[in-house]
């Protein structure tokens, strides 16, 4: 692994490509970023939800045929890798999780995390029966597997190791609109 990502960068880059695709954003600066890169209505952005955001697009891809896009945080997934284990056992072919693993805890204060350690959440992944993973640390292989993970059936996990930059300004936090947003995306 070289240099690491900046986040905010990879994620303008998801939504160069991700077109029409929905995107659940994790909380706080994932978000936030998501928001400032391009705010839509097919962005879900889960502020307060810690661990879940990718629960979430497992439910959305559950329900649609459209490809889900998750962007999910080390912190957050090692809370709840019980979800990596239903999108294993699920296997929803129209889900896209990539993971911005900045190996820190960052929202409860920047405790190294247990990808600091050597958890490699891409092989956890594998080991749950999520068969198509990657790990990048750098914007074209990351537009490289992106691409072809939009492009391939699923479920995908891509880790994406990032370092911190300064934390942008917080988006407004409308939960009932993103919800109500999100939902006329699909109807409309």
């Amino acid at each position: 692994m070289g240099v690491r990502l900046l986040r905010f960068e990879a994620t303008k880059l998801i939504l160069r490509h991700a077109g029409n695709s929905p995107i659940v954003g994790n909380l706080g600066p994932t978000s936030d970023e998501l928001r400032h890169a391009g705010h839509r209505d097919r962005n879900f952005y889960t502020y307060g939800s810690m661990g879940l955001c990718s629960s979430i697009a497992l439910g959305m891809a559950l329900s649609t045929t459209e490809r889900i896009i998750s962007l999910d945080g080390d912190g957050s997934l090692l809370m709840n890798l019980g979800g990596i284990a239903t999108i294993g056992r699920e296997a929803p072919k129209n889900l896209v999780v990539v993971v911005w693993d900045n190996e820190q805890w960052g929202q409860t204060g920047h405790q190294a995390s247990h990808t600091a350690q050597g958890t490699d959440l891409a092989q956890v992944a594998q080991s749950c029966g999520i068969r198509r993973t990657a790990m990048v640390d750098n914007l074209e292989e990351l537009e490289s597997i992106f691409r072809t993970a939009l492009d391939e059936d699923g479920p995908w996990l891509i880790v994406a190791k990032i370092q911190e930059a300064e934390y942008m300004p917080v988006a407004p936090i409308e939960p009932e609109l993103t919800l109500y947003r999100m939902r006329n995306s699909f109807t409309g």
